[in-house]
């Protein structure tokens, strides 16, 4: 009896020895290691080593237009070696004019002649349209080689302004508003090793060194005056820097402005920053940083190649080239410096001279009311004669008489001050800007149009000047402020005065005020 109660316990250990045996026999693979999904600031990521100062720097060179410095806290994805940035704004607008003259974004449009409608009645608009997101794509280094891309969308992809008429596809008032269509505003890859960038895709133009001089607004940009535009190109930039300074040389080729002319457009910068000497700046309305004192010059050549234009009974043969040159001085100069530990009580100063042929499309929304003739029809054919210049309105047109091509001349210039008050280190500001926009050659695009007398109807007389633009001046007030360190509010006053060609000059006042969620 002894012997079996000693065996019954040997026995169940080997039977459950020998149980455990099968299962393990049995059971599924371990799972295959998988790489870790993390949620990491661009902070942490360079404080634990997963991106170098130099993967830093660029994503905050790339963020700044956006978000700023509060780029160092974005949130990034990381999965093993790789990593993904989400950031953007929501902005919600609410905008009065003393005219009809512009929509949420105006732009340096032209201001309502006095005396008509739109220049005797008032308008108030409510807008999101000006709300932005987008995505940051990092790879990990190969052999030094740094590899980055990024895709960024707003809402103000579909037309400028309300047209009424929802049967032919384009959208009324509400449509306008409330379903705005998205575009993409950069789309483009960046390869970057020892000091040198190719850049790929569509960014800023290098003309006026954008995105570091745009002023602060609490309307969408750009400002009368304001250098403001992208476009697919290729870039390289050689960047020479010391702990003192830093210096930048650029050349791109850029999406020709008329494809007929078959001959990219080139771009050249030079951009010299003096490191420590630095103050509190705001690009747009979310774009807040520190920045050193800069000063850039840059340049720009592009050619047309516009059809020759045609007399009543015959039709354009042949194309008129002609190439355009233009060249743009921007500066940043700290007053009172500030730094990133202490942002408050700071002032600077910025400005932007450009003088230039056919860059219309360089500014938002610009409007001269230089267009292309008509083709004369002194027969009263039923079937006229119509000429299509293959061009975009505003660049250039073409005297018939002399088959001379013609840019619209463009001299502007634009200064800014930013202040940010003392004992709240950056978060509430006031900022200021002036813009003068001419086209000194208005003139030479003024006609006149006599129609005969017939009958009791006396000659008359028209002229375009009513129409042509000779000089838009702007200035505007903003105070801005943070509620929280994602939430801003601001306000502003803006003043324009339209002069057209024939002397004539109307206003537009404009208040608005706005609340950003920046993410």
């Amino acid at each position: 009896m002894r012997k079996f109660r000693r065996i019954v316990p040997t026995l169940t250990m080997l039977a459950l020895t020998a149980a455990t045996a099968k299962a393990a026999d049995t059971a599924a693979p371990p799972p295959a290691s998988s790489p870790n999904i993390e949620l990491m600031t661009l902070k942490l990521m360079l404080e634990k080593g997963v991106i170098s100062q130099a993967e830093f720097d660029s994503a905050l060179r790339d963020l700044s237009d956006t978000s700023g410095a509060k780029a160092a806290d974005s949130q990034n994805i990381v999965i093993g070696k790789w990593s993904a940035t989400l950031y953007g704004f929501a902005e919600a607008d609410y905008i009065f004019d003393s005219t009809e003259s512009f929509s949420d974004l105006p732009g340096a449009g032209q201001v309502a002649r006095p005396g008509t409608y739109a220049a005797n009645n008032l308008r108030s608009q409510f807008s999101i349209r000006n709300s932005r997101f987008g995505f940051r794509f990092r790879a990990p280094p190969y052999h030094g080689i740094r590899a980055s891309a990024v895709l960024e969308s707003d809402f103000f992809g579909d037309w400028a302004a309300p047209t009424y008429n929802a049967a032919t596809g384009q959208p009324t008032e509400n449509q306008f508003f409330t379903s705005p269509v998205p575009r993409i505003r950069h789309f483009y890859l960046k390869i970057e090793k020892a000091g040198f960038e190719l850049l790929f895709g569509q960014t800023w133009h290098l003309f006026g060194w954008q995105d570091a001089y745009h002023p602060n607004s609490v309307q969408p940009q750009g400002l009368p005056g304001q250098l403001y535009a992208r476009t697919p190109q290729l870039r390289v930039t050689k960047t020479f820097a010391t702990r003192d300074v830093t210096f930048d040389m650029a050349l791109g080729a850029m999406r020709p402005p008329q494809r007929d002319s078959a001959i990219p457009e080139g771009e050249g910068a030079l951009h010299f920053a003096i490191n420590n000497w630095t103050a509190t700046q705001t690009l747009g309305a979310t774009g807040t940083r520190v920045a050193p004192a800069s000063i850039a010059v840059s340049g720009d050549v592009r050619a047309v190649a516009i059809p020759d234009f045609p007399t009543a009974t015959t039709k354009s043969t042949y194309d008129i080239g002609k190439v355009a040159g233009s060249i743009a001085v921007d500066a940043f100069v700290p007053i009172i410096p500030a730094s990133a530990e202490h942002m408050g009580n700071s002032l600077a100063i910025l400005g932007e001279f450009v003088d230039g042929q056919g860059i219309a499309d360089l500014y938002t929304g610009f409007a001269s009311g230089v267009g292309f003739p008509t083709v004369a029809n002194p027969t009263g054919l039923a079937t006229a004669t119509v000429y299509n210049p293959q061009i975009d309105a505003g660049i250039a047109t073409i005297n018939p008489a002399t088959q001379a091509v013609s840019f619209v001349e463009l001299r502007t210039v634009r200064a800014g001050l930013q202040y940010y008050f003392p004992g709240l280190d950056g978060k509430l500001w006031i900022s200021a800007n002036y813009a003068n926009v001419n086209v000194p050659n208005a003139s030479t695009f003024v006609t006149t149009t006599t129609t005969p007398a017939m009958g009791t109807t006396p000659a008359k007389t028209t002229s375009n000047a009513t129409t042509l633009r000779s000089t838009l001046n702007f200035f505007d007030v903003n105070v801005m402020g943070d509620v929280t360190p994602a939430v801003r509010l601001g306000i502003e006053y803006a003043y324009y005065r339209d002069q057209y060609a024939d002397g004539v000059s109307g206003t537009d006042h404009r208040v608005q005020g706005a609340a950003y969620y920046i993410f």
